[in-house]
């Protein structure tokens, strides 16, 4: 992802995107790891681009990530955190604006507690 600066520009490698998501999910409760599905620059009215490359003035990143939710997790309410995490996180680290963060929950983790 580039990010133009004053004297120059920043890039910054989808690898510390992926880390920064991964770091906010494992710090949710309720939210296990699945994967990250796509990451995609958001501009112009163009939200089919795939591109990382150009950071447009009006846009910024879109984020879509796939979690399971532990067993008697409130569903909505859980995704709202970790959006909420993702989109902080990623916006605070980054400098990069963050348009949308999609979460599909694609399953439930049950978790068995050995006391």
């Amino acid at each position: 992802m580039r990010k133009p600066l004053h004297q120059g520009s920043l890039t910054i490698s989808e690898n510390v995107i992926d880390f920064i998501l991964e770091v906010a999910i494992k710090e949710t409760e309720g939210v296990c790891f699945v994967k990250k599905t796509l990451r995609k620059m958001v501009g112009k009215g163009k939200r089919s681009s795939y591109q990382y490359e150009n950071i447009h003035e009006d846009g910024g990143l879109a984020l879509k990530v796939e979690v399971a939710i532990d067993f008697g997790e409130i569903i909505p309410y859980t995704c709202f955190v970790l959006q909420e995490r993702i989109k902080n996180d990623v916006e605070k680290m980054t400098g990069l604006q963050v348009d949308e963060v999609n979460v599909v929950v694609s399953g439930l983790n049950l978790q068995v507690n050995e006391e």
